[in-house]
C-alpha cells in the first residue's frame, strides 16, 4: 500500500516557470490527502516560495523536501539534519514518518529526481520531464497539461479507498526491470462491495412481506404495517445494492478513461 507520495513541483506539477499550480491539480492533490495518504512536494525552492506556488494551501507542504533536499519538513516542522540531495532528503523524511521505501510513490520530473526515482520501486515520471528522470522512472505518464498527473493521483487516491494497489502498479507486473505506460490494459477485477447481496436481500424482504400480508396471518391493520415496513426495508436494501453497483461501474469506467487518456 502507498502511504506517502513524493511529488516534484517544479516540472511534474508545472511550476518550474514560477506559475502557480493549476487549481484542478491542487484539487487532485487534496484527493490524495483525503484518502489518508501523506503528501510531500519536492522543489528547488524554499518553503515560502513553494507555498506561494501552492496558492497558499498549507495542507500540502506539511511534509516537503525543499531546496533540492537541503531542507526537509516533516509534520509541519523542519528537520534539524541537513541533506545534500532529494534522495537523502526523502530518506530523512521517510525515517521521520516511519514509511518504508516500498510504501512510497515518487512522481518526478526534474533531473534532481533521477537518483530518487531509481531508488524506489514505485517511481513515475511525466513524458515531458527531463531525460534523466524519464530514464530512471519505472512508469511514464502524460504531462500535467495532458491530464496524466491528474489521472495518476486519482488512481492512487481511489486505490487507497478500496485498499488496493493502484491500477498502474497492477499493469506493471512484478518484474522490477520492466517499464510501463500508465493505462496499460489490465484485467478488470470483480466489483467490490458484493452488490448482489443487498439486491437479493431487498427482493427477498419485499416478497416475504407480500406473502405475510396475503396469508391473513395478522389482522388487516397489523398486516398492512408488516407490508409497509417490509417494503421500506426491502427498497432500502435494493437501493443500497444499486448504489454499490453504480459506484463500482463508475470506478471501472474512470479507470478505463484514464487508461485511454494516458495512451493518447
Amino acid at each position: 500500500m502507498i502511504r506517502l507520495v513524493l511529488v516534484d513541483m517544479d516540472r511534474a506539477l508545472g511550476t518550474r516557470d514560477g506559475r502557480p499550480l493549476d487549481q484542478a491539480v491542487l484539487e487532485h492533490l487534496h484527493k490524495v490527502l483525503h484518502a489518508g495518504i501523506l503528501l510531500a512536494p519536492m522543489t528547488a525552492r524554499d518553503r515560502a516560495q513553494a507555498l506561494t506556488l501552492l496558492r497558499g494551501d498549507e495542507s500540502c507542504p506539511q511534509n516537503a523536501v525543499l531546496r533540492d533536499g537541503a531542507r526537509v519538513v516533516a509534520d509541519g516542522m523542519p528537520l534539524g539534519e541537513r541533506t545534500a540531495s532529494r534522495l537523502e532528503g526523502a530518506r530523512a523524511l521517510m525515517r521521520r514518518l516511519g514509511v518504508a521505501p516500498g510504501e512510497v510513490l515518487v512522481l518526478g520530473g526534474a533531473s534532481a529526481d533521477a537518483e530518487l526515482l531509481s531508488a524506489v520501486p514505485r517511481s513515475v515520471a511525466t513524458r515531458d520531464s527531463s531525460q534523466a528522470a524519464r530514464s530512471c522512472a519505472r512508469t511514464l505518464v502524460p504531462g500535467v497539461h495532458e491530464g496524466g498527473v491528474a489521472a495518476l493521483l486519482d488512481d492512487v487516491a481511489q486505490a487507497a479507498q478500496w485498499g488496493e494497489e493502484p491500477a498502474f502498479m497492477r499493469a506493471d507486473g512484478s518484474d522490477g526491470g520492466l517499464r510501463a505506460e500508465l493505462g496499460a490494459e489490465a484485467p478488470l477485477e470483480p466489483a467490490k462491495g458484493h452488490a448482489a447481496v443487498p439486491l437479493l436481500a431487498g427482493a427477498a424482504v419485499v416478497a416475504a412481506s407480500f406473502v405475510v400480508y396475503l396469508s391473513d396471518t395478522f389482522p388487516s391493520i397489523a398486516g398492512m404495517m408488516v407490508l409497509s415496513v417490509g417494503l421500506l426495508v426491502g427498497v432500502a436494501l435494493f437501493y443500497m445494492g444499486l448504489s454499490q453497483r453504480r459506484d463500482a461501474r463508475r470506478a471501472a469506467a474512470a479507470g478505463r478513461a484514464g487508461a485511454r487518456q494516458a495512451r493518447r
